[in-house]
């Protein structure tokens, strides 16, 4: 989830645990890479309690690429590259106090990574914080069930909610997966600063809910941040505390994460995670105008 809902809006629903370590009970969002969280309350009606139109005439997008606003953002022509970070990581435990010991310092490696890029573009960088209470108070509204989600990045107070249980329960102690899902939630914390998610939501009012323009807006949202996520692996690979393999087995994790109508099948999860961590670009990452058929 990505975007807090408007009045009136339901909540999206947020990427479910990995199907590898427990069965999905609904076809609900895919999950993101061993890890899921969803993009801020959902891609949905956030961009300041819009009401969404569901029953208007929906606008249909060239070649099923976004609105103008949105294709036309600075941060998709940019080619600019992530300058190499050295991430000073603690050891990795699975101990809720070294957990959030180890997310705050791969966040402050993140924003290292990408606050140049935010610099090169004008959008004014803000930091995010990482919350792993079990039972978080949102400005987004509550979180979706366990079953549907492990987690969501809040635009309204630009938090990433990561509840211990349920990211235990859903990535286990394997480092890779926490590496890969917290650096695509933080895309999505860029996808905010960028203004592309804002963007994003004001298309969205177009669509009626549930419909395939709906579910390909959301993929293009949640696609991008796995390239994001792809672009700060590279960036950090071999490099302080993250090996060139720690971040290999990052970007293959996305390979893990559920088919889902509004993320993707597993393989082109994995496609753009792989083309953020060989692209080099940040332009590489514009899912905004890939056709269709690439972000399936």
């Amino acid at each position: 989830m990505w975007d807090h809902p408007g009045p009136g809006e339901e909540l999206p629903s947020a990427r479910p645990p990995r199907w590898r370590r427990r069965a999905l009970p609904v076809a609900v969002c895919a999950l993101l890479a061993g890890v899921l969280v969803f993009v801020i309350a959902g891609l949905h009606g956030g961009s300041g309690g819009t009401v969404r139109a569901a029953d208007q005439e929906p606008r249909a997008p060239r070649d099923g690429a976004a609105a103008p606003g949105v294709r036309d953002n600075p941060l998709l022509t940019s080619r600019t590259v992530l300058a190499p970070v050295a991430c000073d990581l603690p050891v990795f435990s699975g101990d809720l106090p070294r957990l959030r010991a180890y997310y705050h310092a791969e966040i402050r490696c993140l924003a290292a990574a990408w606050r140049p890029v935010l610099d090169s573009v004008g959008a004014r960088f803000s930091p995010v914080t990482v919350s792993l209470a079990d039972d978080p108070v949102t400005r987004c509204g509550a979180l979706p069930p366990a079953a549907e989600a492990t987690g969501l990045y809040c635009d309204l107070d630009r938090t990433i909610y990561l509840p211990y249980g349920r990211v235990l329960d859903s990535l286990g102690v394997t480092t890779e997966a926490h590496l890969a899902t917290l650096a695509h939630e933080y895309g999505h914390h860029i996808q905010q600063l960028s203004g592309i998610l804002g963007m994003a939501n004001r298309e969205l009012d177009a669509y009626a809910p549930g419909s395939p323009q709906d579910h390909e807006l959301h993929r293009r949202v949640e696609l991008q941040a796995n390239c994001f996520a792809g672009l700060f692996l590279a960036s950090a690979a071999g490099r302080g505390s993250i090996s060139a393999a720690d971040a290999e087995a990052a970007v293959q994790d996305f390979r893990n994460w559920v088919d889902s109508e509004t993320h993707g099948d597993s393989e082109t999860q994995l496609r753009w995670a792989r083309a953020g961590f060989d692209g080099g670009t940040v332009a590489t990452c514009d899912t905004w105008n890939a056709p269709s058929a690439e972000v399936r």
